[in-house]
């Protein structure tokens, strides 16, 4: 029986430990929208989405200094919403990305398939990064990179950045150099309480889209405003950045925040955009309103209005918006979409 006991507690204080390695988290969302923009005047569709993400992390060595993270994510339909086909169809559970991160001496590594985001994200948001590697260390306050990856499934004719990013004064300084595609600065600093944030993308590929993105914000009281400015030279594919959502925005950036049912274009559409944000707190809400004036495409001056409004639930977040597009040449894109969305984390 003794004998038993202290098997039990070995295998206990074992399990515990490995349990201790691990760290599970995650985070999912629903959402509803009704979507009008595009649509025929008298046209309605209702555009219902869901995504579940998991993230384990496993840590190995003494110090714990290497990890290996695995991210796991759902499609956005279940076999309950559409009868299983032989085609997985958006279906089941993908390996969304894995990657290992490690410390050799004074040098970190990161190795495997992820996400990364260039700069403040003016070009490159959360992009896919395939059979990347990536080293980075600091001198003197200053931190030194550079970064490769598999290019053969995109339009880049080089995988191979370097990158420095540290201090001067008040302003923090990042740059990011790809000798055959781009370069990109950026520049961040806090001025009496009032941020700024100013990034410029040289761009030295085919299509020769230089890019700038100016962002200022700050607080008056009870409110917090935001104004931001992107100036594309030429428009872009959408899907090469379809996360960013200037200002928080939910009529742009179709993929922000693992998706987005009410985001009708991407900042590549446009080659102006021009808006201001301002939002407060009210009842236990969190209520923002944008306004921007926008450039779709090379000419069409269209503007945009949305009202978000957010109140944290237990445990969770429920948003709800409606957002108008006019000025338009297509008529059936002067129109409004309006969504609701719950997200949790865990």
């Amino acid at each position: 029986m003794k004998k038993q006991l202290l098997i039990a507690a070995v295998a206990a204080t074992m399990s515990v430990a490995a349990i201790a390695d691990i760290s599970i988290t995650g985070d999912a969302y629903i959402s509803f929208a009704s979507q009008r923009v595009g649509l025929v005047p008298d046209g309605n569709e209702n555009n219902d989405n869901q995504r579940v993400r998991l993230k384990v992390v496993g840590s190995a060595g003494d110090t714990g200094d290497t990890k290996v993270t695995a991210v796991i994510r759902s499609g956005s339909q279940t076999r309950v919403d559409e009868s299983p086909t032989e085609i997985d169809n958006n279906k089941g559970l993908h390996m969304d990305s894995l990657y290992i991160t490690t410390k050799a001496g004074p040098i970190s590594i990161k190795a495997g398939d992820y996400w990364d985001t260039i700069g403040l994200g003016a070009r490159s948001l959360g992009r896919s990064k395939a059979n990347a590697f990536s080293a980075s260390t600091e001198v003197g306050g200053w931190k030194f990179g550079i970064f490769t990856a598999d290019g053969s499934n995109s339009n880049t004719r080089d995988n191979t950045n370097m990158s420095v990013s540290g201090k001067i004064g008040p302003i923090t300084v990042g740059l990011v150099h790809n000798p055959k595609d781009f370069t990109d600065l950026t520049l961040k600093g806090t001025f009496n309480d009032i941020s700024v944030e100013v990034e410029q993308w040289n761009d030295k590929t085919d299509i020769n889209n230089d890019i700038t993105l100016i962002h200022v914000g700050g607080k008056v009281n009870n409110f917090k405003w935001d104004v931001a400015q992107i100036k594309n030279d030429a428009i872009y594919i959408s899907s090469a950045n379809n996360k960013l959502a200037p200002l928080g925005s939910m009529l742009i950036g179709t993929a922000a925040r693992g998706g987005t049912a009410t985001a009708v274009a991407n900042v590549g559409d446009f080659t102006k955009i021009l808006g201001v944000a301002v939002s407060t707190k009210l009842a236990g809400n969190t209520v923002k309103a944008i306004f921007t004036k926008d450039t779709y495409g090379a000419s069409d001056k269209v503007a945009s209005t949305e009202l978000i409004v957010s109140r944290p639930l237990s445990g969770a977040t429920l948003t709800v918006n409606i957002a108008k597009l006019s000025g338009f040449d297509v008529e059936s894109f002067n129109a409004t979409n309006t969504g609701l969305r719950l997200d949790v984390k865990f």
